[in-house]
């Protein structure tokens, strides 16, 4: 007996593994002639309404002689797929629902379905929050523009970032706990404004949020002085009055500068008083229209017999400037 086993472990040693395996003394992984089976995972169980989830095949037996035909994906929301060469198969997500994901294989050693490592489910939220254009009309000049802004709020937790398109070719990306974010539009036009929520998913798809129409402003605003019916008086001037306003964006500011020239020498208004010196050093003070549009402005103390200045210039919302030359009075009481 001793002599029997010693050469049956002689021939086995002289065999060697390699041979062993192909002699079928070991067992396969794969019983012949079985279906093969097909081990699957989802790569996002939770995704935004327009992003896309990933199906990866961790493992296939069974295919040693090429008898897997084809490996269809069902996702769930009506749409198939077919995972053919490769080991990974993505697929966008349109709408928000709960959807079951199923693999289909095909073997000429019989059919079966893909089992799943971790869920099969795919839960896609729509892309929520609250937004509010701040304005829907803004207006756009040659040297600046309006800005408008979009509120946030209630943004989903899931996602990282918000990003605003602003329908001109920009796009702000912000944290999700941002409440508010302001735009200026260079150019006129209407400017559609879409949300878009982020995260390791990529982006959703983009929410309609509204529009804006950019208006172009390139009139300049108007200010006049009015001058009282004796205008020689120093006593007409005591108030000063006028009227400003603007046909396009509006009125930003409108002000004016008070200066006399006495004899041969020159004053300015400081705002509490008239000051011997040069008369450009007038101080600028802003008047504010009414609704019809008059202003008036009462120096501290009158101006007196001389020449009196009024410089007085206005410019619009979006930086439209009117500044004429001022208005030269001889008050001669």
């Amino acid at each position: 007996m001793r002599t029997t086993r010693s050469r049956r472990s002689a021939a086995l040693s002289a065999v060697g593994l390699g041979a062993l395996l192909s002699a079928g003394l070991a067992a396969p992984a794969h019983a012949s002639g079985a279906p093969a089976e097909g081990v699957y995972r989802l790569g996002a169980s939770s995704v935004f309404a327009g992003q896309s989830v990933t199906l990866t095949q961790l493992s296939l037996t069974g295919n040693e002689d090429a008898s897997v035909q084809d490996r269809q994906v069902d996702w769930g929301d009506g749409t198939q797929g077919t995972m053919a060469d490769g080991t990974s198969l993505a697929h966008r997500y349109a709408t928000a629902g709960t959807y079951r994901v199923r693999v289909a294989i095909t073997d000429t050693d019989g059919d079966s379905a893909g089992t799943f490592s971790g869920g099969d489910t795919v839960v896609v939220g729509a892309v929520a929050g609250t937004y509010r254009l701040l304005t829907g009309t803004v207006w756009s000049g040659p040297e600046g523009a309006q800005e408008t802004g979009l509120a946030l709020s209630g943004v989903p937790a899931a996602a990282d970032t918000v990003k605003i398109g602003w329908g001109d070719g920009t796009v702000s990306e912000v944290n999700r706990t941002t409440t508010r974010v302001m735009h200026e539009y260079a150019q006129a036009g209407t400017r559609k404004v879409t949300v878009t929520l982020a995260d390791e998913n990529g982006d959703s798809a983009a929410l309609a949020v509204g529009s804006v129409a950019v208006k172009s402003d390139l009139t300049r605003p108007f200010m006049t002085i009015t001058t009282p019916s004796k205008k020689s008086k120093a006593s007409s001037w005591r108030t000063i009055r006028g009227t400003a306003g603007d046909k396009g964006s509006g009125l930003y500011r409108a002000a004016i500068g008070l200066a006399q020239v006495r004899g041969k020498t020159e004053y300015y208004y400081n705002g509490k008083k008239w000051v011997k010196g040069d008369a450009e050093k007038a101080a600028g003070f802003l008047v504010r229209p009414a609704a019809n549009g008059t202003w008036s402005f009462k120096p501290v103390v009158a101006p007196t017999k001389g020449y009196l200045i009024v410089w007085y210039a206005a410019v619009d919302q979006v930086w439209n400037a009117y500044t004429p030359k001022g208005k030269l009075v001889k008050l001669s009481s």
